[in-house]
Order: C-alpha cells, then sequence, then structure tokens
C-alpha cells in the first residue's frame, strides 16, 4: 500500500547538466575587435548561460532540444542598446533574441541530408484562439521562414509567402541522444523504490509496537495518560495453583539487515551506473574538511561523465555563436561583414566544484616566480576575471615597475 517515488532521474539529470555547463561557459574571441564585444553582449543579454543549462537538462531528459534564434525591432531603451551606447557604439533598430524550444510544448523535427547537414527545420505547436484550439507549423531553411496554420478548419495554409529570416544559415541550433541520461540505471532506480516501498509496508505492519493481554486485565491505562499501571489479579484455579494474566508489547524482534544492505548497494549502483553521487546532506557532512585536489577525485567519475557531454555541449555553443554572427552581419549590422568573415571564439568551460583559492594563488605565485608560466596564464588559471589582457593592464597601473636610474660617480 506504500508507494515512494524517489528523485532519482531528476537528480542525475540536474547533477549532471551542472557539471557540464552549470558555471558559465568563458568565451576567448580569436580578434578583440568591436564585432566580438557586440556578439559577447548579445550572449549575455539574452541570458545565453542559462538558456543553455535549461537545454542541457532539457535534452538529458527528454533526449531531444532546440535554440531558435530571431531577429526582432529593438527599442532605443532596449538593455542591449543601453549596453552599446555604454560602449560608446551605435544604437541598434533590431537585435538579435534567442528561445528554448521544449518538447512538452511542441514538435521538433529537423530535415537532414545523408551527410548529415540540417535542410529545414519545422517546429509544430498548438494555441487557442477565441476557445478554438489551432495547429501552427513553423519551418526555417538556409534563407527563408515559413508560416502554416488550420485556423480556418481545413488543410494548412500558408499565412504569408517566405520571407528572409535575417541569417546565412538556419537560425536553430539542434541537438538530441538516443536515451534519457538515467536510462542506464533505470532497473536500479525502480527496484530502489520497489524496496523502499516493501520497507515502508513493514514498518507500517510491524514495526509499531501493538499491545497484547492474556488474562482478565483490569484498570487498563488510558492512551493519554503518561503514568501507566496495569492491574492484573491473581487467581487460585481448583487445583491450587496461581492463575495470572499478562501484558506485553509485540514488535518485531530483529533488525531488517538484509532490507538495509540491499538499499545501500542499490544508492552504489545508481551513483557508479549514472557517475552522480549520492549528495545528500548526511554523506557531505560525513566528509568534514578536506583537500581540493581530494574533493575532484569524489567527483572523478561524474567529471569524466561531464567531459564525454562537453565535446557534444562545445559543438551546440559554436553552432550558436557562429548564427549570432550571421545575424549580426547579415541584419543588425551589415558594416561588420568583414570582422566576421575571421572571427571565431574558442568556448573554456569552467567547473562547479568548490576551489581552494588560497592554494590556487600560492600554486600560481611560486610557479610564476619560478618562471614556469608566465602572469598572463596564471592569471586566466586563476578565472576570477573574463579579460585577462584588461587585468594585466590593472596590474602594471597599480603596480608600476621602479624605474632605476644610475647613480653619478
Amino acid at each position: 500500500m506504500v508507494k515512494i517515488y524517489l528523485n532519482h532521474a531528476q537528480n542525475i539529470v540536474e547533477t549532471l547538466a551542472a557539471f557540464v555547463i552549470g558555471n558559465p561557459v568563458t568565451l576567448i574571441p580569436s580578434e578583440n575587435n568591436d564585432l566580438a564585444k557586440i556578439v559577447k553582449q548579445i550572449w549575455r543579454v539574452n541570458r545565453m548561460d542559462s538558456k543553455l543549462l535549461e537545454a542541457t537538462i532539457l535534452k538529458f531528459s527528454q533526449t531531444q532540444v532546440a535554440l531558435q534564434f530571431y531577429i526582432a525591432d529593438s527599442e532605443k531603451t532596449s538593455l542591449l542598446n543601453k549596453v552599446l551606447l555604454f560602449l560608446k557604439m551605435s544604437a541598434q533598430a533590431k537585435e538579435i533574441k534567442a528561445k528554448v524550444l521544449d518538447n512538452t510544448k511542441g514538435i521538433m523535427t529537423p530535415y537532414f541530408d545523408a551527410s548529415g547537414d540540417m535542410l529545414a527545420f519545422m517546429w509544430e505547436y498548438k494555441s487557442v484562439e477565441d476557445g478554438k484550439e489551432i495547429s501552427n507549423i513553423q519551418i526555417w531553411d538556409q534563407k527563408n521562414y515559413y508560416y502554416l496554420n488550420n485556423k480556418d478548419g481545413g488543410g494548412f495554409i500558408l499565412q504569408e509567402n517566405p520571407i528572409p529570416h535575417g541569417f546565412d544559415r538556419i537560425p536553430v541550433v539542434y541537438d538530441h541522444q538516443n536515451e534519457p541520461q538515467w536510462y542506464t540505471v533505470r532497473s536500479a532506480v525502480d527496484r530502489h523504490e520497489v524496496a523502499l516501498s516493501k520497507l515502508g509496508d513493514a514498518n507500517d505492519y510491524s514495526g509499531h509496537p501493538i499491545l497484547l493481554t492474556y488474562g482478565e486485565v483490569k484498570t487498563m491505562p488510558l492512551k493519554e495518560e503518561s503514568g501507566k499501571h496495569f492491574n492484573i489479579p491473581i487467581t487460585i484455579d481448583d487445583e491450587g495453583k496461581e492463575v495470572r494474566g499478562d501484558v506485553k508489547f509485540l514488535e518485531a524482534t530483529t533488525a531488517p539487515e538484509s532490507n538495509k544492505l540491499e538499499l545501500d548497494k542499490l544508492e552504489d549502483a545508481i551513483a557508479y551506473g549514472s557517475g552522480v553521487p549520492n549528495l545528500s546532506l548526511d554523506k557531505l557532512k560525513s566528509l568534514g574538511n578536506v583537500a581540493e585536489k581530494t574533493v575532484k577525485l569524489m567527483f572523478l567519475a561524474t567529471n569524466v561523465k561531464a567531459s564525454l557531454k562537453q565535446l557534444e555541449t562545445q559543438t551546440f555553443i559554436e553552432r550558436c555563436l557562429n548564427i549570432i554572427i550571421s545575424g549580426v552581419t547579415q541584419t543588425t549590422n551589415k558594416g561588420f561583414s568583414k570582422e566576421g568573415s575571421a572571427l571565431y571564439f574558442d568556448v573554456q568551460f569552467n567547473s562547479i566544484l568548490p576551489s581552494d583559492i588560497k592554494e590556487t594563488v600560492d600554486t600560481l605565485t611560486s610557479a610564476v616566480q619560478s618562471k614556469i608560466i608566465s602572469r598572463k596564464t596564471s592569471v586566466g588559471i586563476l578565472d576570477l576575471v573574463e579579460d585577462v589582457d584588461a587585468e594585466l593592464k590593472l596590474i602594471e597601473e597599480e603596480n608600476p615597475v621602479q624605474q632605476i636610474t644610475p647613480t653619478s660617480v
């Protein structure tokens, strides 16, 4: 009768997604020009790091996800224009926006050629107008955007002529995997829930003491009474033997060690198969104060899983960046077309694991003083600033090199 549902699937998906891209990525441009600055601001204004985390969670749970980019009119007071004016750049009449497509809200259908290149992408969803449900279809190809619906009650009708979407490629980034992230441990998860539910059933049946009485019992104390006193009379039978009543609690005397062993082993199997360790409060408290490298070793399996997924996520991010660059150079800022032909970004993933900043600073300081690495590399490894060159310039301004003048003899 007891049914316990555990959030193993949700925990596996969210934890691994956080290890993959929970900490915002660092975008390193090939050239620090105005186009790179605009792309970074578009990335920030659209909160792309948050959208990428959402997209990763959807991919791990639903096996499909897509990010759709589109060009919309931009108000003078929009956040992007405010940022551009702060950077002493011209405001834009249009800007690039993005949204995540979710399978719970529609159906996504990509079309690929034999070499795996996307030829078109279709998004089908439902809407309600005047109390009537309408089916809508959006289609993108390399140059144009199409919109169809069945508002008139018959078949699908093209609502407008194909219009250019403003990019030089399909403005949709699509990704998928064959099974949900928790698929490999589904049997262990199911058994864990069943075993815990059976244990709950057993506890309801025999886990609480039951009062058992023998013979005649008088002055039975009430449940709410704090002092308990039973008056059990003693009688003598015809043979002169005493006849006594008895009161005792009926309870299970054997500890469920086998149940505990099975539950522990199932938790270990789920953690091993998914690469996501048990991060319950009791487990974390038992760790105590451990060194940074020890923490990283404890999460080695999760980092391995995350590293494999980061290869796919990096491709996903690079496609997003290429679409943004194409939208800027093709529509919103055509004057940057020359810069767009040579601009690309390297993607650096950042760990969510806590780090001992003092230990890192001491190590990097020693390495710089020993001339093993440069100051620029050490500042980049420290990962406290986004623009390493600007930070080095500030360091030099705050700590000018003292000029040594020769003394006259």
